[in-house]
């Protein structure tokens, strides 16, 4: 009797997204444009169209549509505009938990653990978005979050924290977009050509404290270009990963070509990567301390590794000596095929890097992710990858492996409106650990997330 109030719960959603699909947000509003324009489903995103990735190197603006008030004479670049996308700039999205569980991985010398206990979050986001157009060449997106379930005091007491920013000054010449960009906080999954996510184990941007809310001030000033929707190409430069000081820094770059480039059939052919002195090492991340301030410590990404460097502590960012990674990819798809759409998405990275007590580290990888969504309505997602090498030899000169097994996991959604979607996952995790390869463990939830 428990489970079939909860299925008619659920059922009561449904019909409550289908009530709101009429409401939607930022961009649909100040363009006319669909969701589904620029986006195949909403779970996960980005998830772009070859529509929406334009859209985004335009400066969030498409190259017909302005709403301004303008002085002086018409087309004239004089400052008299004003933009009247406030109101219209504005939208929300909010992203629960109905149920989700989770094993955790184990010691295969020890008895396997049993699954914990099943837990809800019905608030994990509630995020504020400005995003859109600033006068006719520049445009800006920016997420100020109230995290929920996994920051401190739960669904009760969140933490409010500005997610991703991104501001961009873009020209239209002669039909090729030319831009510069100043990206701050959590770059994650937009990257600078996102029409689908890599989930290929790689490092190219490492900005996670491990307390939801958290992260790096992070900050990537580059300049693109996007040629004949065939070409497109970034360069650019951060003062580091975890870190604001220019005394030592990294290039970052990425470019892709286009054989195909509509959305009724794309391909995207992309090299990524990125070298310097000031990156967090790929065996250690960075924890924000549950102290009220979330004061940033190194931490070991894989277990083991602080007991085999010359100072007995992680490696932070100041113990690093120089490195580069690399990130290819090739993607396909084609959307609104009849009922039909569908992506893929096939990549691999390297990564090498050395450290100043003489360590070093060397990973390469592979991943593949497909998604299909019918009338873009019912979608699955599939995703596998794992190491293809993974070694780090300490500051005598040992050399140790990293072993880890195929990562994989299932999503099915369930896009009731627009702007309104439910999905179910589920997968395997593992534990990294120097010299070990533990049991896997495994998770599954049932989510919400919708736009306003």
């Amino acid at each position: 009797m428990r489970w079939f109030r909860v299925t008619v719960a659920l059922g009561a959603l449904g019909v409550m997204a289908q009530v709101a699909n009429a409401r939607t947000p930022a961009f649909v509003r100040q363009t006319g444009l669909t969701c589904n324009q620029c986006h195949m489903s909403i779970n996960p995103a980005p998830d772009y169209t070859f529509t929406g990735m334009k859209f985004r190197l335009n400066g969030y603006r498409t190259p017909w549509v302005a709403e301004k008030v303008e002085a002086g004479t018409e087309g004239a670049v004089n400052g008299q505009r004003l933009l009247l996308t406030l109101g219209s700039a504005l939208s929300f999205h909010a992203r629960g938990t109905l149920l989700a569980q989770s094993t955790a991985p184990s010691d295969p010398s020890q008895p396997a653990p049993s699954a914990g206990t099943p837990n809800s979050a019905i608030i994990q986001t509630l995020a504020l978005h400005y995003a859109g157009p600033i006068g006719e060449h520049v445009g800006i997106w920016d997420e100020l979050y109230i995290y929920g379930g996994s920051a401190p005091g739960g669904n009760t007491h969140g933490y409010i924290g500005l997610n991703h920013y991104n501001l961009v000054y873009t020209s239209d010449v002669g039909g090729n977009i030319l831009g510069m960009q100043l990206a701050g906080y959590s770059d994650g999954a937009h990257n600078f050509l996102a029409i689908l996510p890599d989930n290929t184990p790689n490092d190219q941007t490492r900005d996670d404290y491990g307390l939801a809310g958290s992260h790096a001030p992070y900050f990537l000033w580059d300049v693109y270009g996007f040629v004949s929707e065939r070409v497109a190409f970034m360069v650019g430069v951060e003062p580091g990963e975890d870190n604001l000081d220019w005394k030592r820094f990294n290039y970052k770059w990425e470019a892709g070509v286009f054989p195909f480039n509509s959305d009724a059939l794309f391909m995207m052919i992309r090299a990524e990567g990125k070298a310097g002195n000031d990156m967090v090492p790929i065996v250690s991340t960075n924890r924000a301390l549950n102290d009220g301030a979330r004061t940033p410590a190194p931490a070991d990404a894989v277990n083991g590794i602080s007991a085999t460097t010359a100072s007995g502590a992680p490696y932070s960012s100041a113990s690093f000596g120089d490195g580069s990674r690399w990130l290819f990819s090739w993607s396909v798809g084609t959307i609104d095929r009849g009922p039909h759409s569908l992506t893929a998405d096939l990549s691999a990275a390297t990564e090498s890097e050395t450290y100043n007590d003489g360590g070093g580290a060397k990973m390469s990888s592979w991943g593949f992710e497909t998604r299909y969504f019918y009338n873009r309505t019912y979608g699955v997602t599939l995703d596998a990858s794992n190491y293809i090498k993974y070694n780090f030899t300490d500051y005598l000169g040992t050399v140790h492996n990293i072993p880890q097994d195929l990562s994989w996991s299932i999503l099915l959604a369930w896009r009731l409106a627009q702007n309104y979607g439910m999905y179910f996952s589920y997968g395997n995790n593992q534990a990294t650990m120097l010299d070990q390869n533990w049991r896997n463990g495994h998770s599954w939830s049932l989510n919400i997330q919708y736009l306003w």
